[in-house]
C-alpha cells in the first residue's frame, strides 16, 4: 500500500520596490537550487501564524509584523524518500518585510535569501508556489 502523508506549511509573499523576497533551497532537499517563498512547516500543536513568524525569521532573519491571509496552495506529489504520496498544503500570506535578509538557520532547507526583481523571475528557477503566491497577492498581474 502506498503511504500517504500531508504537510501543512505557511508562506509569506513579501514585495518591495518591484522585487519579491525569495529563498534558495539547499542541496539535498526537494527542488534544490530553486527559489521559493520564505516559510515552511507547521509544527505539531503550533498555530499556522506562529509558524509563519518562526519560519520567516529562520530563513530571512527578518521579523514579521502584519500579515494578510491570501489563500491556499495545494498539490499532491509523488515522493521518492520515503516512497509514497505527499499532499502539500501551503497557507499563503501577504507579509510586508523590511530590511536586508540573511539566513539564520544553520544547515536548514534555505542556503540563500534575497530580493529578486519581479522582472527577472522569468529567467529564475522558481517553484510553482512562487507563481501561485504572486497570483494571489496581485490577481491583476
Amino acid at each position: 500500500m502506498t503511504e500517504q502523508r500531508t504537510r501543512l506549511s505557511t508562506y509569506a509573499v513579501a514585495i518591495r520596490d518591484e522585487a519579491v523576497l525569495l529563498c534558495q533551497i539547499s542541496a539535498g532537499y526537494p527542488n534544490e537550487g530553486m527559489w521559493t517563498l520564505p516559510g515552511g512547516g507547521v509544527d505539531w500543536g503550533e498555530h499556522p501564524e506562529d509558524a509563519l513568524v518562526r519560519e520567516v525569521y529562520e530563513e530571512t532573519g527578518l521579523a514579521l509584523g502584519s500579515r494578510e491571509f491570501l489563500g491556499v496552495f495545494s498539490r499532491v506529489l509523488d515522493s521518492r524518500v520515503p516512497p509514497g504520496q505527499f499532499h502539500f498544503v501551503g497557507l499563503i500570506y501577504r507579509a510586508p518585510l523590511v530590511g536586508e535578509p540573511h539566513v539564520t538557520e544553520v544547515d536548514g532547507s534555505t542556503c540563500a535569501v534575497r530580493w529578486i526583481p519581479l522582472a527577472e523571475l522569468e529567467d529564475t528557477a522558481v517553484t510553482p508556489l512562487v507563481d501561485e503566491g504572486l497570483k494571489l497577492a496581485h490577481p491583476t498581474r
